[in-house]
């Protein structure tokens, strides 16, 4: 590799580096919206193909009925989970007397061994105390968080599907306008990737919504065969959690297995660990493999993206790693990346 080429790449994942950091955000709902619009861009061509109506109907048709079915899944969702969270709340008082019950005798047990331990390890012990007490106040401000975030959601999701409309409609006019602003020789060389790109975001989306669903499957067949009364409640909030790094439903599913093991409910808490245990390495696997697939990355090239993309990022370098990888890959491929035995020497 050349002091040329790695002069390149330095500027390259700087750049990049700013742009996910400082500006993603911004753009954001515009990003998704283009990557949207080239996966529905075969039923617009189909469309005005099949029936010879203009782009612009045909655009707003597919846009109408993506909304239409997700309004649909959100409706059996929604009622779903409310006649569930009904039944939970019947029973509310006796959870509550039941976690208090439970909270006292862990604290009384803790205190205990805390009394009887050495200075250096009470202080230690009283330290993970203080630790899991502040992660509690952490979930709990993120929960709040959640709801006051329920507008800002609802304002992307709006420009994010204007997006997608106006991205399928105006697609000639929007590629004549990129022409007409980018040097041909560079124009012709991100042609060359153009493809690649659009479609391993489209790929990318497609694997992260099957990962999301899959994992919510499971866990709902997992507890309905365990003969939790609240399966589907319980699988759409862990497939909601199953988004954050790290953690994941591991937020949920712990506290429960500790809960039914000092309850002396050992075989459901078994069950539940076994589930938590298949579940989340099934999830792992998937990832790589599907992540992977789409993309047309090796799979070594992809944890690597993974994991230096969370390190960088947090958790939305989760998807930064591996869409950064793709962007490389492709510049290389096309000469946009100067290398020995590239297009541009």
């Amino acid at each position: 590799m050349t002091t040329r080429t790695v002069g390149y790449l330095a500027f390259l994942f700087l750049a990049i580096y700013l742009f996910l950091k400082y500006l993603m955000g911004y753009v954001m709902p515009f990003v998704i919206g283009v990557a949207v619009a080239f996966l529905l861009e075969p039923v617009v061509s189909y469309l005005t193909a099949k029936f010879r109506i203009r782009r612009a109907p045909a655009a707003a048709l597919v846009v109408v009925g993506l909304v239409a079915v997700l309004a649909l899944l959100l409706s059996w969702g929604i009622t779903r989970v409310a006649a569930e969270l009904t039944d939970l709340y019947k029973g509310l008082p006796h959870y509550y007397i039941d976690f208090n019950r439970v909270l006292s005798e862990l604290l009384r047990i803790a205190g205990d061994i805390s009394s009887q331990l050495p200075e250096p390890l009470a202080r230690v012990a009283q330290e993970q105390w203080n630790r899991i007490y502040s992660l509690l106040s952490v979930i709990v401000t993120g929960a709040g968080g959640v709801f006051w975030g329920v507008p800002g959601f609802a304002v992307t999701t709006l420009f994010t599907f204007l997006s997608t409309y106006f991205a399928m409609r105006d697609r000639a006019i929007i590629g004549a306008f990129v022409r007409s602003v980018v040097p041909s020789r560079v124009f012709g060389q991100i042609k060359n990737i153009e493809m690649d790109i659009l479609s391993g975001i489209a790929g990318f989306i497609r694997a992260q919504a099957l990962l999301v669903t899959l994992t919510m499957i499971a866990n709902v067949i997992g507890l309905t065969l365990l003969g939790s009364r609240y399966a589907v409640a319980l699988g759409l909030v862990l497939a909601l959690l199953d988004v954050l790094p790290i953690l994941g439903p591991g937020l949920f599913y712990l506290p429960w297995v500790i809960y039914h093991f000092a309850w002396g409910e050992p075989g459901f808490a078994v069950g539940l660990l076994v589930l938590y245990g298949v579940v989340s390495a099934f999830r792992q696997v998937a990832q790589t493999h599907l992540v992977g697939r789409e993309l047309g990355l090796h799979p070594l090239v992809t944890l690597i993206s993974i994991y230096a993309g969370f390190r960088l990022f947090g958790g939305p370098g989760l998807i930064y790693g591996p869409l950064t990888a793709l962007l490389v890959k492709g510049m290389w491929g096309s000469g946009l990346i100067p290398h020995e035995g590239g297009a541009n020497r």
